[in-house]
């Protein structure tokens, strides 16, 4: 269940980005959403809220018609445009939920988010109503904004640890641990260490993915400490997250990583300052 497990230990995100396969990504988003507001709120032991399936709110969860669980369509062929996301997230959300704990919106295929509407969610998801809880659901997040990616906790669905992803896990963390400590000779010798994903763009894809997820787990960590939280973090999976669509969109990959890796480093901060 990916990040779950952590998130209802007392600590709910208001937040999530699942990324997977259709089926897996909306059949877990309703279980979280319908143990979330579940009444008898059943915690397992590995902490995952299950449903009870008898109370009144997984049975109006069943019926569709649940008062304070909210799935986002488009409205047009294009895609969810901003004024789906106003009309059915950024204003209700500004009243309190009608009878549960949680206000829940689960937009399905958020990947067909225009720009536009995910700018308009900002706000709300920056700034959450302590009820609110957001669930995107997506087959990829190539065309999601940077700055929307960022307030999410990323769940990626639907894979098995290959011997390649362990090797990219460890990069991964081996960069966000280290990276900030080198030169800039250091900083752009380590292009080489991701120049093998260069011929595959689901390898590299995944190992963006892995490094994105190593500084979103710092940030996360901190704020539960109730530590500083560095902006290079941020900066960082800004940084990321536009490699990997830059990437996506044929981009030079020597130019595209080298660029990544300074801004992890922080050298466009050193230098301005």
């Amino acid at each position: 269940m990916g990040e779950f497990p952590i998130a209802l230990k007392g600590a709910v995100g208001h937040a999530y980005i699942l990324e997977g396969g259709s089926p897996d990504r909306l059949n877990i988003g309703r279980a979280f959403a319908k143990g979330l507001n579940c009444l008898s709120h059943d915690v397992t032991v590995s902490g995952f809220a299950e449903a009870c399936n008898a109370c009144l709110s997984c049975r109006v969860f069943e019926s569709g018609n649940h008062p304070d669980i909210f799935f986002i369509a488009g409205t047009k062929a294009t895609g969810i445009g901003v004024d789906d996301a106003r009309d059915q997230i950024v204003s209700p959300m500004l009243t309190q939920p009608f009878k549960y704990k949680y206000k829940i919106f689960i937009v399905d295929k958020a990947e067909t988010l225009t720009p536009a509407a995910q700018n308009a969610l900002l706000k709300t998801i920056e700034e959450p109503a302590p009820y609110g809880v957001f669930l995107f659901l997506a087959a990829h997040v190539h065309t999601m904004l940077p700055t929307l990616l960022s307030r999410c906790v990323l769940v990626k669905l639907g894979e098995t640890e290959s011997i390649a992803d362990l090797e990219a896990q460890a990069l991964a963390e081996e960069v966000a641990s280290n990276i900030t400590e080198m030169d800039i000779l250091d900083t752009l010798a380590t292009y080489r260490r991701f120049e093998p994903y260069k011929e595959s763009r689901e390898a590299i894809a995944n190992l963006l993915d892995m490094l994105y997820l190593s500084y979103a787990g710092r940030i996360r960590q901190a704020a539960i400490a109730g530590e500083n939280i560095q902006k290079i973090w941020y900066d960082s999976i800004a940084a990321i997250q536009h490699t990997k669509q830059v990437l996506a969109q044929n981009g030079n990959f020597q130019l595209s990583i080298e660029l990544m890796l300074l801004k992890l480093n922080g050298q466009s901060q050193k230098t301005s300052e």
